[in-house]
Formats: structure tokens, sequence, C-alpha cells
């Protein structure tokens, strides 16, 4: 009796969830409208509340820390300068797999110079790195993998972001990175492995600085409800046990939505990152980081609303956030609501399906004229043929 595997993933006996899904999110969305109502009108009766706010929304914690700008503060689209440096960079992973002939990692960090205003065709640039040593592969008896790899990878990218604007010449440039600028670490980790590893990301930030470059980072749909909850705390006479053991009807709004009253290319308050991290790390380093929101549309369109995340030096100095602003929003005009060097670093740095596999087999011929055996472990080897359409069973 032979069997050949066919579909495993039975499309008809989802039709009635995605039917439940559908209907879910709209009145999801309808509630939402209500709700992003309500908020706005907090916005605006709370913009003046921010110095008696700070205090109670550090004790809170996950909630936007106000800084001297009113809450519903606008700020128009400044005009960027005629010639400027626009660096991004962004980084995939190969993450270790112990079904694979070998144990490694890769990193490969993507790259793109672009300059404005100049005529030049931008500077496109890619940097895998393969990690296989032990050293390279294990800390404190750890596999380097998961949110450590991520680590390195966020390390990667930095690194990569200060020696471009240091080898840049003196002008106006602007370094982007994807996400956020907050290196997350796993809290269980050591107290010491966790500042080290901050530090070295703050000295890269430390670096471009240094260069006389703006860094800041781009968000694309953001998520967070850090101002929505600011709000909520506002609502309830800035008590944070009020605001903690009360439910809030905000909890689940996210903060893009509350400003999609945002004109085309304006930017929000600025309001400071309540990570623990930012508090104990970068704000003693200089490196506090700020966010804002941005409306990077087009004049005469729906809203596409962004977070932008700049560290101290640049959110507290006008001429430097003016350029980062005016830049994320002319570059995500270029390309479709995302910065345009972003998204080719992005693509510099994809590692595809057929390239993961050829790089596979450069390994396992690596290992044969090494005199080593290869063999994909019994489990990985199964899913390969499975996975190719070639699986067949006997019984």
């Amino acid at each position: 009796l032979s069997e050949k595997c066919l579909v495993t993933l039975k499309l008809s006996k989802l039709t009635g969830p995605v039917q439940a899904m559908g209907r879910e999110l709209a009145a999801r969305e309808r509630e939402q409208a209500g709700l992003a109502a309500l908020a706005r009108k907090w916005l605006a009766e709370y913009a003046d509340q921010g110095e008696p706010l700070r205090h109670p929304a550090r004790a809170l914690g996950r909630t936007a820390i106000p800084t001297d700008e009113p809450f519903d503060a606008i700020h128009p689209l400044p005009a960027i300068p005629d010639r400027l440096t626009v660096v991004a960079a962004d980084g995939s992973l190969i993450q270790p797999d112990r079904h694979s002939a070998a144990l490694y990692y890769v990193i490969n960090v993507g790259s793109l110079v672009y300059r404005h205003g100049s005529g030049e065709p931008p500077l496109a640039h890619s940097e895998p790195t393969l990690g296989y040593t032990e050293a390279d592969l294990y800390e404190n008896g750890l596999l380097v993998a998961g949110n450590l790899l991520d680590v390195r990878r966020d390390q990667a990218e930095i690194t990569r972001l200060a020696a471009l604007c240091a080898a840049e010449p003196p002008s106006p440039t602007v370094a982007l990175v994807d996400g956020t600028l907050i290196l997350w670490v796993l809290e269980e980790r050591p107290e010491a492995w966790q500042r080290a590893k901050v530090m070295a990301y703050l000295d890269q930030l430390e670096r471009i600085r240094k260069a006389g470059a703006a860094v800041a980072a781009f968000i694309s749909r953001p998520r967070r409800g850090e101002v929505t909850r600011l709000l909520y705390l506002a609502s309830v006479g800035g008590d944070p046990n009020r605001a903690a053991q009360e439910p809030n009807p905000l909890e689940h709004l996210p903060d893009r939505v509350l400003f999609e009253h945002l004109p085309a290319g304006a930017r929000s308050a600025l309001f400071i990152h309540p990570s623990p991290i930012n508090d104990k790390y970068y704000a003693p380093s200089g490196h506090a980081v700020h966010f804002c929101y941005l409306n990077v549309a087009g004049e005469g369109r729906e809203p596409v609303i962004a977070r932008l995340e700049a560290p101290a030096w640049v959110a507290q100095d006008a001429d430097l956030l003016a350029l980062v602003h005016g830049v994320a929003v002319s570059q995500a005009r270029i390309s479709g609501d995302y910065p345009y060097a972003l998204a080719r670093a992005d693509e510099l740095a994809f590692i595809s399906g057929a390239e993961r596999e050829a790089f596979e087999e450069m390994i396992a011929t690596s290992l044969l004229q090494a005199g080593l055996r290869t063999a994909l472990s019994p489990k990985q080897y199964y899913k390969t043929l499975t996975r190719r359409g070639r699986r067949r069973h006997r019984v």
C-alpha cells in the first residue's frame, strides 16, 4: 500500500473561522472609532498636563513619558536641504539549526547610501558574517540563537551605519534603522551581560553622533499604545495605582489611531520611550530614546501613520529633529509610505530560500573536502523530502 502526501492545510475547514474573523475585525474597527474619539478628546483636554504626569508615568510603566511639548502639538513637514545623504542598514539571519549538516549562523547586513540631490546612483552593499567557531556559537554555555543572535544582528546593523556615517564628508547626513533604537535584551540574563551588550550598541550611536550625522528609527504600522496609556493615566487624575488597577478602555487602542488626524507630512508631540533599558542605560549616556508619530502620506491621501524614534541629542536639537522628520517623510514618499533607503537595505539583506539551499550545499561540499561525512538529521532529511513533494510511505 502506498500513500502520496497531498495538501495538509484543508482550507475548506477554515472557511467558517475566516468569515467569523472578518465579522470580528469589522466590529472591532467600529468599536475602535468610538475609542479613538474619546482618546482625541483626552488628548486635547490633558494636553498641558505633561509636567505633573511625568513622575506617575514613570511609576506606572509601559506609559509614554511626557516632554515639554503639549500632547496635542502638531509640527508641519519641514523643508530638507537640496543636498544631503541618507544611509540605511538592515539585517537578516540564518539561525543555528541542530538538524543541519553543521552548526552555524549567518548574519547578512544590507546597507544603502543615498545622496539626495546629487544625481548619483545609490551605493548598495551587503556583508555576510558566518559564525561557526565555539566562541561564535556559545555565550556562557548557551547557543547563540533567538534573542542572543538578534542582539548580534542589531549590533551589526548599527555598527555598519556608524562606519558609513564616519566615512561621509561633512554634510547633512541621516542614518536610518528599521524598528526601535532600544536594544531588547532578555531581562533574565545577568546584569553585567545586559550592560555590556547595551553599552556596545550605545558606543555606535556615539560614533554616529561624533560623525556629525543624525540617527532615527522608523517603525511602519506601529502597534504600541504608550500615549493612550498616558491619556488614561491623566483621566484618573495621574494616580498610577488607579491606572494599574482599573480597566483602561484604551488599552488595546494603538497610538497610531490616536494620531490619524495629523496633516500630511506632520509629526506629533515628542514623548520619551518608557523602556527600563532606556532609563537605566540610554539616558545616563545622553541617548535617551524619544519618539513621535508621523503622517507620511501625501496631500489628499488617507493618513499613513508611522513611528519615529531618535536619541535625545537629535530630539532636543530643533535642526536635527527637523532633518530626520523631513527625511523620513521624503524617503517614505519615494517608495510608497516606507523609506526608500530602508526598503533597499532590507532587499540587500534578505536571504532567499534558494540562497539558503545553495549555501547548505556549499557547506556540505566544504565538509567533504575536509574529510568529514555530512548528513542531515533524520528529521531534517524527512522534512526536506516532504517539502519538495517527494514523500512516499510504504506500509
